[in-house]
Parts: structure tokens; C-alpha cells; sequence
């Protein structure tokens, strides 16, 4: 089994910190000039006491901006970001309603437009469950967390084939990605040759609340996914997301009770 070694760059740079108590899913537009990540204020565990809010953070001649909510924010929680390849679109996940006889408070998958700065659209691959953690290749294929019927366990990961600006219908990944417990909060590369993901409950976990998996895309499929056992803790460790640059791997951690914080690692890991 593939072990890993992680050499830490620094916890969540300054720049990117709203106030809030929570810090969750640091990721860049592909440039590298745009950051966005997730705050609000309660215990990780426990109910939140704020809203989950997207914020940004430009950089221009060296210098990151203060940060601010994107433009959409307020009444929901979104969550969850992600820049498509291309940098057109920012997918995330919200609990807003798709229309005005939409009574459920399920999350789903949206994305808004940042080419024109709206309009933000819900996605057709969601289900009546809830989706998580949306992920766009170089393909233009959407993978994406859901709890839905018909996987293998309390979650589970899909793919579904980028079609025309849209997609096709979503297919179930295969038990060597997917178990009988949970898989979630993930991130594919660009050209889908490796994975991350978090996973819960699993045996082979260091906690039950989410450990990071690692697999490899060949040209047979993904590989058996192993626990990244030097990222994880006794806690939750969740949302990786590889810098445009390729050479830091951004995840959060917190522990039960306590408050999510992102932290840096060089990548790629070193394993044996």
C-alpha cells in the first residue's frame, strides 16, 4: 500500500481570513490572481450560528485584496467552491431554492457565471437528495458527491460527461473510489489522473468523521483509494485543493468541537 509523507508549508495564508470563526475549501482561479473559500461561526460539528458565505480575494501587483462575500451572498449558505478549468464558471453548493415552488432545503449544485457576473445556474445532475463538493475536469466532466439511492453507501462519488455546456447523466464510480460507508468533499487533477477525497467511517480511518483517500486514474479506472495517513488526524480532514501552480496541496482540518482551519502542503507527496 502506498504510504505518504507531507512536508507543511504554513496554515491558511493571512490574506484569506474574513473573521469568521470556521475556514473551509481554499481554492484559486486557475490563474492563481483569485482565491475563494468558505467562513461562518459556530462549533465544527455542531449547528452553525452563521451563514456559510463564499468569500474572495484578488491579487494585483503582489498585493491580495481584503476579503469579501461574493456577489450572490446572503439568506443561504453556499459552500463548496470550485473555478472551472477554463475560469468562466464558479460551481458551489447551496441550500437556495431552484424556483419559486421549490420547498425543499436540500443542497445542490449551482454555478455562477463569472465572465458576466450572472446569472447563476442549477445544475440538471442534481437529485432530490443532497449533492456535495462539485468538481470540473479539462474534459469539461462534472464529478460531484451525493447521498442519493442507488450507491453503495451514506455517500457516494459520480461523474457525469460534459455535454455541450451541460451534462450528461450522472454515473456511480466503481468500489475502488466508493464503499459501503462515505465518500465526499473531494478534487480531481484537471485530466483526471489522480483523486482525493474524503471518506468516513471507513476501518481504515484514523477518525470516523472524514479521513483524505488517495487514487490514480489509469487507463483500466481509478485505483484501489488509500488513507493519506500523513494529512490525517483525529479530527475531520477535508476539501483538498491543489494549487494552479501544482505545488501546494490546500486541505482543512478541525476537530470535533473545535473550529475548521485550512493548512498547505508541498505536493505531490512524497510515498513509498
Amino acid at each position: 500500500m502506498l504510504v505518504f509523507t507531507a512536508v507543511a508549508i504554513a496554515d491558511e495564508p493571512p490574506p484569506f481570513d474574513a473573521g469568521f470563526e470556521n475556514r473551509l475549501g481554499l481554492t484559486f482561479s486557475p490563474d492563481g490572481q483569485t482565491a475563494y473559500w468558505v467562513e461562518w461561526d459556530g462549533k465544527w460539528g455542531s449547528r452553525a450560528t452563521t451563514l456559510q458565505t463564499i468569500y474572495f480575494s484578488s491579487q494585483r501587483d503582489g498585493v491580495w485584496s481584503a476579503p469579501a462575500p461574493v456577489p450572490f451572498s446572503g439568506k443561504y449558505d453556499y459552500k463548496d467552491p470550485v473555478v472551472s478549468p477554463d475560469g468562466a464558471w464558479l460551481y458551489f453548493i447551496s441550500d437556495r431554492p431552484s424556483g419559486d415552488t421549490d420547498g425543499e432545503t436540500d443542497s445542490n449544485i449551482w454555478r455562477y457565471n463569472l465572465v458576466d457576473e450572472g446569472p447563476m445556474e442549477f445544475l440538471s445532475v442534481n437529485s432530490d437528495a443532497e449533492e456535495y463538493s462539485p468538481f470540473v475536469t479539462e474534459s469539461g466532466a462534472l464529478y460531484f458527491a451525493s447521498d442519493r439511492p442507488g450507491g453503495y453507501g451514506q455517500g457516494d462519488i459520480y461523474r457525469a460527461d460534459g455535454l455541450d455546456g451541460g451534462f450528461g447523466v450522472p454515473k456511480l464510480l466503481g468500489p475502488k473510489i466508493n464503499s459501503e460507508f462515505g465518500e465526499w468533499n473531494l478534487w480531481v487533477a484537471a485530466d483526471e489522473s489522480e483523486m482525493i477525497f474524503e471518506s468516513s467511517s471507513r476501518p481504515t480511518n484514523i477518525s470516523i468523521p472524514g479521513d483524505l483517500y488517495y487514487s490514480r486514474g489509469t487507463d483500466a479506472g481509478w485505483s484501489n483509494a488509500v488513507p493519506i495517513e500523513s494529512l490525517n488526524s483525529a479530527g475531520s480532514d477535508l476539501m483538498p485543493r491543489l494549487h494552479p501552480d501544482g505545488k501546494t496541496l490546500y486541505y482543512t482540518t478541525a476537530p470535533l468541537g473545535g473550529h475548521a482551519r485550512i493548512v498547505g502542503v508541498e505536493w505531490p507527496l512524497a510515498s513509498e
